[in-house]
């Protein structure tokens, strides 16, 4: 597996330092992606699948003390309620963006933990590590033994596209890179320095067809209402109508998103919900209620107004109508 050894030699000495009442934190053993435990549903997968998403899920740790008091930065996925709690989000997005189209990887990871999130900004750098080095090890893994030379999309959203970022600056081969139809790392950002440093591996996406790309975004119903960790981009690109200037795309451009309807057990299509328009490489959709995934819990990162919670499938007919698109610009059909 992957060594980050100067990285994770500062990890452990930052975790064996910390404290919170005397307590240390936790750092959870390392998965080994070779057992079928660590992945989501590897047997939906077929050989006839035209290409392959590789999906890492946002944070959903539901452990922040453990019943010693222990303050957790990490998620144990060796931990069933662990996994389980990742398994909703998972089902989701197969459900819609791969399901009868593409094959489907989505590998458990020690993500950091909202708790993590609340540390100082260097620390939460310096922890990222853990995580950015699962999906790494993970994503090596899938190509030697799953991928047999498939075109791969990536697919994440918020903490899962950060590490799909981390990814593709250096964790990736450059020959795995030109197999790389599109990157979707929704609810994250780029910063200029990335661009700059990385300008050979993260490629801003400019239209509708281009490949071996990022497409980034983030929805706010107002400008003011960006979170104080997302607060700005040096990539942003519209989903409904694909431009990266101002240009309104109208609700009618709007192909939809899946919601789970708990009555009948299927999926409800809702068309033509919302029309936007990007402003400083965000997403402004102002005809959607600004409370509609308000949670007070997180009022600090995510004011009312941040529609950070609903960004990986709010265009989601959009955004898979989007990926066969590029898929056959990749192919060259």
């Amino acid at each position: 597996m992957r060594v980050f050894g100067l990285f994770t030699t500062i990890i452990l000495i930052i975790i064996s330092c910390s404290t919170d009442r005397n307590k240390r934190a936790f750092l959870p053993p390392e998965p080994d992606y070779s057992d079928s435990v660590y992945w989501y549903g590897l047997s939906d997968n077929s050989a006839e699948s035209v290409a392959d998403i590789f999906y890492v899920y946002p944070t959903v740790g539901t452990e922040s003390v453990d019943k010693e008091g222990n303050r957790l930065f990490f998620t144990d996925i060796g931990d069933f309620g662990e996994r389980e709690a990742a398994l909703e989000n998972q089902r989701y997005n197969h459900q819609v963006y791969a399901a009868g189209d593409y094959n489907f990887y989505a590998p458990y990871y020690r993500q950091l933990t909202m708790e993590a999130y609340s540390l100082p900004l260097e620390e939460i750098v310096k922890f990222s590590q853990i995580p950015a080095s699962d999906i790494a090890d993970a994503f090596e893994f899938y190509m030697k033994n799953f991928n047999n030379g498939k075109p791969f999309i990536l697919l994440g959203h918020s903490q899962g596209s950060q590490m799909l970022l981390e990814l593709l600056k250096t964790g990736m081969k450059n020959e795995d890179l030109s197999q790389m139809v599109a990157a979707y790392l929704i609810g994250w950002y780029v910063t200029p320095d990335e661009l700059t440093v990385y300008q050979d591996r993260l490629k801003p996406a400019r239209g509708e067809f281009d490949t071996g790309v990022l497409i980034v975004y983030n929805s706010l119903t107002d400008y003011d209402s960006r979170s104080p960790s997302i607060n700005a981009s040096a990539v942003g690109i519209n989903p409904i109508n694909w431009t990266t200037d101002t240009t309104f795309a109208p609700k009618s451009a709007h192909l939809g998103f899946l919601k789970y309807n708990h009555t009948s057990g299927h999926y409800d299509t809702i068309v033509n919900f919302t029309g936007g328009y990007l402003h400083n490489n965000f997403m402004i959709c102002k005809d959607i209620d600004p409370m509609i995934v308000y949670n007070e819990e997180f009022h600090d990162l995510f004011p009312p107004g941040n529609l950070h919670f609903m960004d990986s499938w709010l265009y989601g007919l959009n955004l898979k109508a989007n990926m066969a698109v590029r898929v056959r610009a990749f192919l060259g059909e």
